[in-house]
């Protein structure tokens, strides 16, 4: 059989066509032969039939699909299997048969050989024999994403045969003959500048003078308009050779055809089956692509082996002289003669004080692994921010694996001074040993060129700071007997995806390399005499090699100076990239590098984000920043990271991941923040950002608490936030503040020394109902201090009262009583001189609470009995609970167990109705106690048993430890022992883990009074 691809998809046996069915079996078969010889997985098929939407009979129906082809071959007479099940989907096996594609391909390459072999007719020929095989767009009449892509591909190899079958006939002078095939094809492609410029020298060898300047006019003009840019240097030089009508350009004798005819094209079954198909299957772009098709081909081809040196064919010189007078440059093809093969050693001078990176080292040996030159070559990615040390790692590896490279090292640096990959070819060549005046000068060929010197050689190349895939795809070997180290700022994506690159991303040093990197360089001992201060320089550093670099030249070309004095001048934020940024190096200037290849708007985002003091961000604030969607947010985060201007970590309890800048990135983002030149909206999209913080803090008290319950707001605004993205954040509370904490204790320190009062007492507020949870106390401080110092600098009373009672109870918790009733009894007046009633009742149950620890059971009661109205009129569920649990323990206090029953009961129908919160666990908790203290020890369990069902669901470890002691004590009374210890080990383990010392002893004692009954005093923490 033969199968044709080249055109509508067809099917022939003896000259007779077999008619295919449907559109899914034709995208079955096609999808087959794209594939030859490797298997399509069934989700794969399915995927390209349905154009990425397959229904849930996807597998079956590819399964008839592939029964009726089968059948269809059978009843075409043929013998075996064509397509064969092969896991997890099937193969195509087409030993014996034909298809158009490979055919194509095999003649395509035999061309370009012969044509690098200087016999440029008989590649003609080759070429003509191969374009005749296409019978019109390939795959015509295929739909869906998947085939489009492979007829985009195919499409390229045609139009690239065509220029190269162009070239030759023009360098064979049949320009008469070309010129109208070229204005077609021109005209169906006007900005493919190769055929352009064939045209224009086609028009010009045949008199046509201003035709040939029209046609450049045209195409100039055309440029401008569809891609604002010039032509390329080809086509102008073109231009201008014809404008002063050089004879350079002037029209070759007429070559006839050769007498002798290439072979016949051959069959599918001849050429190289694996290698072509690797050719089909992973379509490449431009240029390569015609090159991976001609690698693929070359070994099938009778023409002389390279193997570093290109052997001239007889009667080569005689028939295509290297340096014919009047051969135009661009259709030279000439042989390289190369007398001997030449090992370059391009590297740079190693490292010497190269340090750490073991890890990323261990990852390049692992491409030392003796691959065949018929694979692919093996490519390693280096990636990272400037400064990081790409280029190091690059040097100092290769000089340690050089030896594995008997055949040479080539580097090049296409960062320093960025040229066009035709010339960066050219010095590679050069390296090689190609005489450098004999170099074709079309970009296709010096590919060519160059894979045909290095094929059966062990070379390692190194492509330094490279800005693109465009860049490197042109510069990689074909053969796996060479290796690939690439670095770049750049995540290149398609250099994993179709040449298998290996990932080595950078990141900063850790603290112990970073300080023996400044150990190799300052000498005389100094950083050995000050390892704290060395410390904190590689800390002020942000184990960034080229700032550590630089802070060591600093302090050993000034042998005066201590580790300590340059420690301090970098401390000042103001001055740290100054100080890391004289001389040569600079790391200023590196950011600038990175910075400067980002599109304005990202550029703009990057600069905003700096102004947020918080040490990492998640999407969803960002998104608030930018008042964009959070999917949008997400591809900004994508991008810069990709850019190594920020991290990612996560993703955190809430399945958020959260971005983070580098200390001195933040710096450099923050000094570009400063020339934003709409400052006004940049800060107010920073507030903007920090007030969502409140949003979702309220959100997060709200689900916790029951409500708005136990807490003062202000009049801070609240942005909106979507309704569905809160569902996800804070499907459990706690877990988001676990993952918040730092940023909102950051956000209030921010909010408070820009002056937003407003927002840093009301976020505090909102917050420290979960530091208590955690039993946070240092945060639980920190937020109340700044909150209080914002309120007392806006003259904000109600914020100064709110922050006064928050910071009492803090320190109550604490055990600072005395510092506690002071601030306790403050907050009362601020609050009652404002007239903040409901403020005023929730700070009389704080005060309650020391009150009665202090032993003054009467006040305590006073109090809050006196609050209780203004609690139940304010609606607050949760603190009339409290309030009502705080008095249950007056009554235990008092030896009034029946008393703390009914009270305790009194605040659980209250906390029923908040739901699962913490509010009700203390209620039953509170209820359990007074039970246990009854006697009612099944009652006491049963109400022990609920604590511990809602404080085990919110992760509460230390309310889950109190509830275990309640627990381990009323089973002692009741006789179980064993269920009691039980319950204390894990209570114990549980308190150690959050540090509650008030806790430890308790379990301690009881362990130690393990027949005693216990004092009914341990309680559940309470809200202060």
């Amino acid at each position: 059989m033969r199968f044709c691809l080249l055109g509508t998809l067809r099917l022939a046996c003896e000259d007779r066509e077999i008619r295919l069915g449907g559109a899914r079996q034709r995208a079955v078969l096609a999808l087959l032969l794209l594939r030859r010889g490797r298997t399509v997985s069934v989700d794969e098929l399915a995927e390209t039939v349905w154009d990425g939407s397959p229904p849930p009979t996807a597998r079956t129906q590819i399964s008839i699909c592939v029964a009726q082809l089968r059948k269809l071959f059978r009843e075409a007479g043929v013998d075996g299997e064509v397509i064969v099940t092969s896991h997890p989907g099937y193969r195509l096996d087409t030993d014996g048969h034909a298809l158009d594609l490979a055919d194509f391909l095999a003649l395509a390459g035999q061309a370009s050989a012969l044509a690098g072999s200087g016999r440029t007719a008989e590649a003609a020929d080759a070429y003509r024999r191969a374009l005749a095989l296409w019978r019109g767009p390939a795959l015509d009449g295929l739909t869906g994403y998947a085939l489009e892509q492979e007829a985009g591909w195919l499409e390229e190899q045609r139009l690239t045969a065509l220029d190269d079958h162009a070239e030759l006939r023009l360098s064979l002078g049949r320009h008469q003959e070309l010129t109208a095939e070229l204005a077609a094809l021109v005209s169906e492609h006007p900005l493919r500048e190769r055929t352009r410029h064939a045209l224009m020298l086609a028009q010009y060898r045949s008199g046509r003078r201003a035709d040939a300047l029209e046609t450049f006019r045209t195409g100039h003009q055309l440029s401008i308009d569809e891609l604002g840019l010039a032509p390329g240097a080809a086509l102008r030089e073109l231009h201008n050779a014809v404008l002063r009508e050089d004879p350079a350009i002037a029209a070759p004798p007429t070559v006839p055809e050769p007498v002798a005819a290439v072979a016949p094209a051959v069959t599918v079954a001849a050429v190289a089956v694996p290698a072509v198909t690797e050719a089909v299957a992973v379509p490449a772009v431009g240029a390569v692509s015609e090159v991976v098709a001609v690698a693929a081909v070359t070994d099938a081809i009778a023409l002389p082996a390279v193997t570093g040196a290109v052997e001239e064919p007889e009667g080569a010189a005689e028939s295509a002289p290297a340096d014919a007078p009047g051969e135009a440059a661009a259709d030279r093809r000439p042989a390289l003669p190369v007398a001997q093969p030449v090992a370059p050693s391009d590297l740079p001078p190693n490292i010497p004080s190269f340090t750490g990176r073991t890890a990323e080292t261990e990852v390049l040996d692992a491409l030392l692994d003796g691959r065949p030159d018929g694979e692919p070559p093996r490519v390693a990615l280096v990636t990272g921010v400037a400064g990081i040390g790409k280029t190091a790692l690059a040097v100092h590896w290769s000089h340690r694996a050089a030896a594995a490279f008997p055949d040479g090292c080539l580097h090049v640096d296409l960062g320093s001074a960025p040229a066009a990959p035709g010339v960066v070819l050219g010095r590679l060549l050069r390296s090689l040993g190609a005489p450098g005046d004999r170099l074709p000068d079309d970009e296709a060929s010096r590919i060519s060129l160059y894979r045909r010197l290095l094929r059966g050689r062990r070379v390692l190349v190194v492509l330094d700071d490279a800005a693109s895939f465009a860049q490197v795809a042109p510069l990689l070997p074909a053969n796996g007997g060479c290796c690939v180290v690439v670095t770049s700022r750049e995540s290149m994506e398609e250099l994993v995806l179709r040449h298998g690159a290996v990932r080595v991303p950078l990141g900063v040093l850790d603290p112990a390399d970073s300080t023996a990197l400044l150990d190799r360089i300052v000498t005389g001992g100094r950083t050995a005499a000050s390892p704290a201060q060395t410390a904190r320089l590689a800390e002020l550093c942000d184990g960034l090699p080229l700032a550590l670099c630089i802070a060591a030249a600093r302090l050993a070309t000034r042998p005066h100076w201590t580790v300590r004095r340059l420690a301090d001048r970098l401390a000042d934020e103001h001055r740290r990239l100054d100080e890391l940024s004289l001389g040569g190096s600079r790391v200023r200037a590196s950011f600038e590098l990175s910075h400067g290849c980002l599109s304005p708007g990202l550029a703009s985002v990057y600069r905003r984000l700096s102004l947020l003091d918080v040490p990492d961000v998640p999407a969803w604030a960002v998104a608030a920043l930018l008042d964009c969607p959070v999917e949008t947010a997400e591809q900004y985060l994508d991008e810069l990271t990709d850019a190594h201007l920020l991290e990612v970590s996560g993703p955190d309890a809430t399945g958020q991941y959260r971005y983070r800048f580098q200390s001195l990135l933040r710096l450099y983002a923050r000094e570009r923040a400063q020339e934003d030149p709409d400052r006004p909206a940049a800060e107010a999209a920073r507030d903007r950002a920090l007030h969502s913080w409140l949003t979702v803090a309220e959100a997060a008290h709200r689900r916790e608490y029951g409500g708005d319950h136990s807490v003062v707001h202000g009049p801070a605004p609240r942005p909106h936030v979507d309704r569905d993205l809160l569902d996800d954040l804070l499907a459990r509370p706690l877990d988001w503040f676990d993952s918040e904490r730092h940023c909102l204790v950051a956000a209030v320190t921010q909010a408070a020394r820009l002056g937003l009062a407003a927002l840093a007492w009301d976020l505090a507020s909102s917050t420290v109902g979960f530091c208590e949870i955690r039993s946070n106390t240092d945060d639980w401080r920190r937020l109340c201090e700044e909150g209080l110092a914002a309120s007392r600098a806006a003259g904000d009373r109600q914020g100064e009262g709110v922050m006064l009672g928050e910071l009492g109870a803090a320190l109550l918790y604490r055990g600072e009583s005395e510092a506690s009733v002071r601030l306790l009894e403050e907050a009362d007046g601020v609050l009652r001189s404002g007239g903040e009633v409901y403020g005023a009742a929730l700070n009389a149950c704080k005060l309650a609470v020391v009150i009665r620890q202090r032993g003054d059971a009467g006040t305590a009661r006073a109090l809050l009995d006196g609050a209780l109205p203004a609690l139940r009129a304010a609606g607050d569920l949760s603190a009339q609970a409290h309030a009502l649990n705080n008095l249950a323990q007056i009554a235990l206090d008092a030896g009034d167990p029946e008393e703390a029953v009914r009270l305790g009961g009194d605040a659980v129908a209250l906390a029923r109705g908040l739901g699962a919160t913490r509010g009700a666990a203390q209620a039953f908790h509170r209820l359990g106690r007074a039970l246990l203290a009854a006697g009612r020890l099944p009652e006491a369990e049963e109400a022990l048993t609920e604590a511990a069902g809602i404080v085990r669901a919110k992760h509460d470890r230390l309310g889950m430890a109190y509830v275990l002691l309640g627990l381990a004590e009323a089973r002692l009374r009741a006789g179980r022992a064993d269920r009691a210890d039980e319950d204390l080990r894990a209570a114990l383990v549980l308190a150690e883990e959050t540090g509650s010392t008030v806790l430890l002893d308790r379990l301690r004692l009881l362990r130690v009074e393990r027949a005693e009954a216990p004092a009914p005093g341990a309680e559940l923490p309470q809200e202060a």
